[in-house]
């Protein structure tokens, strides 16, 4: 019976470890996807004329982008957004902003 136990308790064991590495793997590989889309994000706004003058800084979490920063319109915002869906973002977050005119 004690064999029995310890074989039980040492498969339980593995299986544990096992899933954990797996996840570990899982989370490593989207970890790197985001970073490849944060950077093909990046690359579409600067070369967009009117984005290219802009400091606008992109994150992107589990398929998530999202943008921050200052615009000088709703159309710039608008257009930054429609620039970050590319391959694999589920959605954009857009919390730009728009300056206000100066005098």
């Amino acid at each position: 019976m004690t064999r029995i136990w310890f074989a039980l308790s040492a498969a339980t064991a593995g299986l544990i470890l096992g899933a954990t590495s797996a996840s570990a793997l899982a989370d490593d590989s989207s970890a790197v996807a985001d970073v490849q889309r944060e950077q093909q994000i990046h690359a579409r706004l600067d070369q967009a004329p009117d984005l290219r003058n802009n400091f606008l800084d992109v994150k992107v979490y589990d398929g998530i982008a999202v943008l921050e920063g200052a615009v000088d319109s709703e159309q710039e915002k608008k257009e930054a957004q429609q620039l970050a869906h590319v391959d694999g973002i589920l959605g954009v977050n857009n919390h730009l902003v728009i300056r206000a005119a100066r005098k």
